[in-house]
């Protein structure tokens, strides 16, 4: 039997596990975070690569992901001045760069932020057996197959701390950017964990891109938000259109904590975000929204699960995506509301707009209520421009073409207008925007 019918026969957990053991091997691993690299494997067996049929990857084909054998990226050189074009004029002074995962001090600057802002490597803040089990303890009941592989080969990371009634007058940027490969596919993980105390006020602006494609960028997110907290995040996914971008986003929200999360995506080869977001006490608030525009083969796919635990608690969730020629989305949400939940009120409200016949979106709204004195609605849209809209400005002396991209680029940018950062907002006028310009030039 040749060599190729062999590998074909392999499982595509074989070259996880094969990579998992260089990777501990070549002493590559932190000795600190070895007992959650080695929990994280064996949550990965345990979960093993989905299926077509799995509940969270209903409308994702992970083959092509699962199939391609990655290199852990490696340190890698990158153009300083491209870096000073990704960082956002307003963080200048409170950026934190990473490339390939790990943190780049001399590419950063967080002077902005003062003694308040206590960022600590991951390696070195699981000496504290708190962090450690904050990070063990996601584990237990993962149920994402990339998050679980995300801790198996968790290297780089960052633990930050934020002091009760802190507050800072500006938005901190994280910057991850991947370096890709002109050879074998690369890989990093990663990872970032914050946690806000009391009364404490943060912004957050996550970005991710690329220099060169060929790279699969698996990234978890964590927040705890104690009583009274706020975060206001904003994620950014730009990464090149011939990589793998997956993301987890956990978030706890305790009495009164808020989180106001929006997310811009560009698409690629495959891209998935999971929200997981625990409304664990009273008066907790969430918004989450998030815009993509989706030209060629590009793919954003969204996982939602919003869990309400606690009586008295807000979620608003609002998603547009424009899909044109075999562009693909797909949003999978559901809200639950658990027991005794009582009083909760929540809103959940998906439109897509399609620009070709081969364009295809998938959405899957959902409720699951265990208490009778609630407030929730859900509803989805898939159309296409609205004749009479283009009709009308068609008679105000505007071409086919230039009414089509004025109907369109109205439609995503209402929800782009809601950034509360100005510097994000004329970015992803440029990523996203530019994309439909383009396509109806």
């Amino acid at each position: 039997m040749s060599e190729s019918a062999v590998k074909k026969t392999e499982a595509p957990e074989t070259a996880v596990l094969a990579l998992h053991k260089e990777f501990l091997g070549e002493a590559q691993a932190k000795a600190s975070l070895r007992p959650v690299n080695q929990a994280g494997i064996e949550r990965f067996e345990l979960l093993k690569f989905p299926h077509k049929k799995h509940e969270m990857y209903t409308f994702v084909n992970t083959n092509e992901l699962a199939g391609t054998s990655f290199e852990l990226a490696a340190d890698s050189p990158v153009d300083t001045a491209w870096v000073q074009s990704q960082i956002y004029p307003a963080c200048k002074n409170s950026v934190a760069v990473f490339v390939n995962g790990a943190f780049q001090e001399n590419l950063s600057d967080l002077s902005g932020l003062g003694d308040s802002f206590k960022m600590q490597c991951l390696s070195e803040a699981v000496a504290d057996d708190e962090t450690k089990q904050i990070l063990l303890g996601s584990l237990e009941n993962e149920n994402d197959v990339f998050a679980a592989i995300n801790s198996a080969f968790v290297r780089h990371g960052v633990w930050i701390d934020i002091p009760a009634k802190a507050t800072f007058e500006s938005p901190v940027q994280f910057l991850y950017i991947s370096t890709g490969s002109a050879l074998a596919p690369v890989t990093s993980h990663p990872r970032l964990i914050m946690r806000l105390g009391e009364m404490a006020e943060l912004k957050v602006i996550v970005t991710y891109a690329g220099t060169r494609e060929n790279y699969f960028v698996n990234a978890v997110n964590d927040f705890i938000i104690q009583d009274g907290a706020g975060v206001t995040y904003t994620q950014v996914q730009k990464d090149d259109t011939e990589s793998w971008h997956c993301s987890k986003t956990r978030v706890q929200l305790h009495r009164d904590a808020r989180f106001f999360g929006r997310n811009g995506s560009s698409g690629n080869r495959l891209t998935r975000h999971h929200y997981e977001v625990r409304l664990k006490e009273e008066g907790a608030e969430l918004l989450l929204s998030g815009a993509s525009v989706l030209v060629n083969q590009e793919q954003v796919h969204n996982f939602i699960r919003i869990h309400h635990e606690a009586p008295h608690c807000t979620s608003d969730q609002l998603f547009k995506n424009v899909i044109d020629d075999k562009g693909r989305s797909s949003i999978d949400g559901t809200v639950i509301v658990n027991k005794g939940a009582q009083l909760t009120n929540s809103d959940q409200l998906i439109n897509n707009l399609m620009l070709s016949d081969e364009a295809h979106s998938d959405n899957k709204p959902n409720l699951m209520i265990f208490a009778d004195d609630v407030k929730c609605t859900h509803g989805t849209t898939v159309g296409q421009i609205n004749e009479d809209q283009l009709f009308y400005l068609k008679t105000r002396g505007l071409s086919q073409e230039l009414a089509k991209s004025l109907l369109t680029t109205s439609f995503v940018n209402s929800l782009i207008q809601t950034i509360p950062f100005p510097d994000v907002v004329a970015d992803l006028n440029e990523v996203l925007l530019k994309k439909l310009e383009a396509k109806h030039a």
